[in-house]
């Protein structure tokens, strides 16, 4: 009977101390990064993230959260997509990652065609998970993506220009976009831009983003956010899932919104439109 005592008694212990000793190492990475920027090569790590399962290759590891993002995702892109399409409509979803967004795309608008750009290690998965005969997939990294035929509707960034830690590729990726663009076309970014360097991917912040936009030419139509940060830290790589997710979920967004939608966003929204305006989504 003691030596059951004592087994349990170990197993115990060893739990608690594998809790502690994560909640530790946890919470000094977590200080650690309120501090610190790290720095490192953003290509390589987002080649070895396509190796992750699902969305966790581009989002993170609680699948039922990523899908909750999506949504709220969807929603903005159709904001700012044409009602009806009567003639066929090109669209650079530039940082593709397996393809989740440039799926959505073709099977919502039957005359839209996309080229979905991202490093090979992505593509590959992309065109085995979500292939249509309408994507065409491009293997490219962002910044050297480029090609003076293409004159694109709409460029959507989905974390992608963020995700570049070194700002002057990023610039190079946003300017050579910008000048793929159709007169009138739309740039939309759901991206984490930030200069703290506990939620900066690139540090940079969504006015810098701004001015270098207006610079070449757009004019910033749409400003907001998704993703109430201190939620988004807590819940997308926990293991809340069903119903206490959504219910938490929601609860961080509504927080969002009486807070302020860009400033306490995780995500940043800014929608730009290439030298006119022609209508205005901001008061709607």
């Amino acid at each position: 009977m003691d030596m059951i005592y004592k087994v349990i008694l170990k197993r115990i212990d060893n739990i608690f101390m594998k809790i502690f000793s994560f909640s530790i190492i946890n919470l000094v990475t977590k200080i650690k990064k309120i501090f610190i920027y790290t720095n490192y090569d953003s290509s390589e790590y987002w080649k070895k993230r396509a190796k992750e399962p699902g969305q966790a290759a581009v989002l993170w590891k609680n699948q039922e959260y990523n899908n909750l993002y999506r949504k709220l995702e969807f929603n903005l892109l159709k904001k700012f997509l044409p009602k009806t399409i009567n003639e066929p409509f090109y669209i650079l979803d530039i940082g593709c990652g397996i393809g989740i967004v440039s799926k959505f795309l073709v099977e919502n608008y039957p005359l839209a065609y996309v080229d979905a750009v991202d490093f090979q290690e992505m593509i590959e998965i992309a065109r085995q998970k979500n292939f249509h005969e309408r994507i065409n997939y491009i293997s490219s990294e962002a910044e050297n993506y480029f090609d003076e035929c293409k004159k694109y509707d709409v460029v959507i960034s989905s974390a992608c220009f963020s995700a570049i830690r070194n700002i002057n590729r990023l610039k190079m990726a946003i300017e050579n976009c910008s000048k793929m663009m159709k007169k009138n076309g739309i740039m939309i970014m759901i991206d984490p831009f930030h200069k703290w360097s506990y939620l900066a991917r690139a540090k940079i912040s969504s006015n810098e983003i701004i001015i270098l936009l207006e610079s070449l030419g757009f004019k910033l139509i749409y400003k907001s956010g998704v993703l109430f940060w201190p939620y988004r830290e807590w819940l997308a790589n926990s293991n809340y899932y069903g119903k206490d997710l959504e219910r938490k979920f929601f609860q961080g967004e509504k927080l969002l919104g009486l807070l302020g939608k860009h400033f306490w966003a995780d995500y940043k929204v800014l929608v730009f439109q290439n030298l006119i305006i022609l209508h205005n989504f901001a008061n709607e």
